[in-house]
């Protein structure tokens, strides 16, 4: 099994599940049937992968600026696959400052 988690700072729960749903999978259990209620841990499932939102966390950056953490383990039994999945998924989480 290969693995692998990443932390994304920044970006809400939503838009991750909908990212991971455009790289092919599925909502696992309760996010699917109710839009906007996101209870942790969620599992979305693709194609021979697995992605499991873990936990959120807020992380202080100064004393007055916070953004959220999430944590996401991605899995699979092969490696080609997660590695064309991580890449896929990084595309879509990118954010240019300006």
């Amino acid at each position: 099994m290969h693995e692998q988690t990443l932390e994304l700072r920044g970006i809400r729960i939503s838009h991750l599940l909908t990212y991971l749903v455009e790289c092919g999978g599925e909502i696992n259990g309760q996010a699917a049937d109710e839009p906007g209620r996101e209870d942790l841990p969620l599992v979305v499932c693709g194609n021979q992968w697995q992605a499991e939102l873990m936990r959120e966390e807020t992380v202080a950056i100064t004393s007055r600026f916070h953004v959220n953490a999430v944590f996401i383990r991605f899995t699979s039994e092969r490696e080609d696959v997660l590695t064309q999945l991580l890449q896929r998924f990084r595309i879509k989480v990118i954010r240019v400052g300006g």
